[in-house]
């Protein structure tokens, strides 16, 4: 089921750009900076600090959809959706910072457009990335920060192993101890945890 809700979340990140794109072509069309840095002093404006502060208006505006994913980063019930929420936001963040390093190097240029070909390598990879992660109980920013022992315990085991679901508690620190295969004693310490047995980290 965690599994199931962490990987539903990544549908937001396919979906998002249905609504930040409109959001920042509406915002850019607004055009707010040349409206702040200007004024109604249009001969001695500098129009390229307004068209960038347009652009990053434009871009920061449209990314505060991606605040929806603050609802699974913070999830209580489950680490495991809580971390990949988090991860999640991360491909938002990088999604908004592509787009708003060209708008601050290039302004308006030919140049900027060249972000439309990376953000869209970024979309796609990016959310292909994470989702199939979620999907068989796998997630690299758990890894990263040293959680890769709360990882939920895989669904099946190979042929030839014994479930340590089935094991009882001194035989899974026995495992722990003297195994030699590193998933199995991260499903030990795992069940070890449900049995209430030991804290999580």
């Amino acid at each position: 089921m965690e599994k199931r809700r962490a990987r539903n979340w990544y549908w937001w990140l396919w979906l998002s750009p249905l609504l930040t794109v409109p959001s920042a072509l509406f915002l850019v069309g607004l055009d707010p900076g040349r409206a702040w840095i200007c004024g109604g002093n249009w001969r001695n404006c500098d129009y390229s600090l307004a068209g960038r502060v347009s652009g990053m208006v434009a871009v920061l505006g449209s990314a505060l959809w991606h605040l929806v994913l603050l609802r699974p980063a913070s999830n209580k019930d489950s680490q495991f959706v809580r971390w990949h929420g988090r991860q999640a936001l991360l491909l938002a963040g990088v999604r908004t910072a592509v787009p708003l390093v060209f708008v601050l190097v290039f302004e308006y240029t030919n140049e900027t457009l060249l972000f439309i070909p990376v953000l869209i390598a970024v979309w796609f990879f990016g959310t292909l990335w994470g989702q199939p992660q979620a999907t068989r109980g796998d997630c690299s920013l758990m890894r990263w920060f040293g959680r890769a022992a709360a990882l939920p315990s895989p669904e099946t085991t190979t042929e030839g192993t014994t479930p340590v679901e089935e094991l009882d508690p001194e035989a899974l620190v026995d495992i722990i101890r003297c195994s030699h295969d590193p998933e199995q004693r991260r499903r030990a310490l795992l069940e070890l945890e449900n049995l209430g047995m030991v804290e999580p980290l």
